[in-house]
């Protein structure tokens, strides 16, 4: 956008549906004409705000719109060398939520999906999902648009970042905003910017490395490609065969009165299917006379696995499996001008499932089928679609990847700084309250670094934003049978507290030993939302921590341990599990505890003189000491060394 826009832009946050944040003027940015003078005036109940600025020699222009009574909605309009207007904008708070898979993980994905789906019916809540995207340089725009929250749309929604603005929505009783920034399996270096790295990493090593690899990019991603080949073929179930084509499903005169319908974007084990395999989906449509004899575009969104996709019987595209990350391609196949003709067309999309969830996944917004390089009104393909099952393959279990090969080649997003510069660099300075953040589990290697790279993040956003120390609220890693690295990266989460306004929410108790990704989203973000309506918006008479450690007493062969947040302290109708106790060879045995009061008493017949205790130090443990809350109590050990 440096050069000139000939036409007014706005910045990428600045959407139809968007929520500003309430209590303070909001910056809002763009780009025009140098020089050009840029207007806003706000329409909405009992308002009359104007500002003014002025494009600079590079376009860019930037205004602070004067504070907003909370609610609306309002419509924005701007008035530079074109006229833009933003509807149905609302005031409230606004969170941005980030980090990976865990914070990425869908709604359709969780437990209960389709209830909680049947239920969202919540239109001041509203999510801005950006597209997942890289940059090796700060990006100025990014893709991404503001959705009410609504049982059509909310499939698509991050699970952590709707239950947490659904608990705050109902506690404050205001529109709540989501910013949401996140990528499956990338690490904490890629989320901050390169400047703040210089101070905890070897940053200009690093970037040697990579330019390395750059270099031997051809040969090292073919070795790798094959690797997952080859790990797919052993692990992995094989595409059954397309027997469905041959049946005439794709072929515009079959007769689909007797399948079911389904309501897409959506992953079909929401909708309770329960199985990886094969599904066909079929949509009609109806193709005005305007274009016929045009080449068409028709976009479909993310398919989750592999697809091959029909129009009136014609094969225009598909993503076989072995297409690297295919469930995050979205989709666009150009129907030659000669398919078309106008009246009744069908689209038929066979999507082959070998993993995890399946489906057309969208975004809805991404799903439309219209004439090429053309501004007339697109036909929107989400809604209800015909499917059949062709093949059912039994689901595959999580604990399959921990054989996934390791791979000697480094993907965009897995870079230092490059999501910073994709998906973070475009939303800033716009107005928020606050973050949550969700991630670690591709830093658990590295464990020994996290604390403070997680830190320097945190100072990183916080100094670009200029909105003084925000509240930055994030989750421990559960339990998952990860390895022996899983507790000190949890360690290093804790240690992160000493950074000022931060919070954490513990999950020890609600994971899966077996799967990464627990589907119990909503118990983690009332967690996160505890924290944020007891620490940062005065609901001070709220328990929003489980029992942490505050000291312990040794005396002979039992060690006390004294615990904060211990009101009700309980271990439920069994004996308190996963405490340790190590003598001076540093060696640690399981131990009887006891709940006293506030406190725990800890011994054991093999440590008659104990030096120290741990609690949780396991990647997966069980655990089940707990306050009145029903808050679990944090993982510790009193021997770091």
């Amino acid at each position: 956008m440096t050069q000139s826009s000939r036409k007014l832009v706005l910045g990428s946050p600045y959407r139809n549906n968007l929520v500003l944040q309430r209590g303070r003027p909001n910056t809002i940015w763009g780009w025009d004409n140098p020089g050009q003078r840029i207007d806003i005036r706000v329409e909405g109940p009992k308002t009359n705000v104007e500002a003014t600025t002025h494009a600079g020699d590079d376009g860019h222009w930037q205004l602070d719109c004067p504070e907003l009574a909370e609610g609306g909605p309002y419509t924005l309009v701007f008035r530079g060398s074109s006229e833009q207007l933003l509807r149905n904008v609302l005031v409230g708070e606004v969170w941005l939520a980030s980090g990976q898979s865990n914070m990425e993980w869908k709604v359709s994905a969780v437990t209960n999906a389709e209830m909680e789906i049947s239920q969202a019916a919540f239109p001041q809540i509203r999510m801005f999902n950006t597209y997942a995207t890289t940059s090796s340089k700060p990006s100025e725009t990014v893709e991404g648009e503001w959705l009410e929250c609504s049982p059509e749309n909310v499939d698509d929604f991050s699970a952590i970042g709707y239950f947490f603005a659904r608990e705050l929505h109902e506690r404050l009783g205001v529109p709540i905003g989501i910013l949401h920034a996140s990528w499956g399996g990338t690490p904490i270096q890629a989320w901050t910017s390169l400047e703040a790295l210089q101070s905890t990493i070897d940053v200009e090593s690093e970037l040697r490395q990579q330019l390395e690899r750059e270099r031997n990019a051809p040969t090292l991603e073919a070795i790798a490609a094959q690797s997952v080949l080859d790990w797919e073929s052993k692990y992995l179930p094989s595409d059954p065969g397309n027997t469905g084509f041959g049946q005439g499903w794709a072929d515009p005169q079959y007769d689909d009165d007797e399948w079911k319908s389904m309501r897409l974007p959506c992953n079909w084990q929401s909708r309770g299917l329960h199985h990886n395999g094969v599904l066909w989906f079929r949509r009609y449509v109806e193709i005005p006379p305007s274009w016929e004899g045009r080449e068409l575009v028709l976009s479909l969104g993310a398919i989750d696995d592999f697809d091959t996709t029909y129009f009136d019987g014609n094969l225009v595209g598909s993503h076989p499996k072995g297409t690297p990350e295919a469930y995050r391609i979205r989709r666009r196949y150009i129907v030659p001008r000669e398919m078309v003709r106008h009246g009744r067309a069908v689209i038929a999309v066979r999507v082959f499932d070998h993993f995890g969830e399946g489906g057309l996944i969208g975004p809805a917004t991404q799903m439309k089928l219209c004439p090429e390089s053309s501004s007339e009104q697109a036909i929107s393909l989400s809604g209800d679609w015909k499917y059949e099952v062709e093949h059912v393959i039994p689901s595959v279990p999580e604990s399959v990847f921990q054989t996934y090969p390791k791979l000697d080649i480094q993907l965009p997003q897995y870079r230092l700084s490059t999501l910073f510069n994709a998906m973070i660099t475009p939303l800033i300075p716009f107005g928020i309250r606050g973050a949550i953040w969700y991630q670690g589990e591709s830093n658990v290697e590295q464990y020994r670094q996290y604390r403070d790279l997680m830190i320097t993040m945190i100072r990183d956003w916080r100094s670009r934003w200029q909105l003084g120390q925000f509240p930055f609220l994030y989750v421990q890693l559960s339990n998952f049978k990860g390895g022996d690295q899983w507790p000190y990266l949890r360690e290093a989460q804790e240690q992160a507290l000493i950074e000022p306004n931060t919070a954490m929410a513990v999950t020890l108790d609600i994971g899966d030993p077996v799967d990464i990704h627990p589907r119990n989203k909503r118990e983690v973000a009332r967690r996160l939302a505890l924290l944020a309506a007891a620490r940062f918006y005065g609901q001070s008479n709220l328990e929003f921590s489980g029992p942490r450690l505050s000291r312990v007493e040794i005396i002979g062969p039992i060690a006390t341990v004294h615990l904060e947040h211990s009101r009700g302290l309980t271990s439920g109708d069994g004996d308190v599990s996963s405490f340790e106790l190590a003598g001076s060879d540093r060696v640690y045995h399981p131990a009887l505890a006891v709940i006293v009061g506030s406190c725990v008493q800890v011994s054991s017949a093999q440590v008659l003189r104990p030096v120290s205790v741990r609690y949780a130090w396991r990647d997966a443990p069980e655990v089940n000491l707990r306050n009145a809350a029903g808050l679990p109590a944090s993982p510790f050990r009193t021997d770091c060394y």
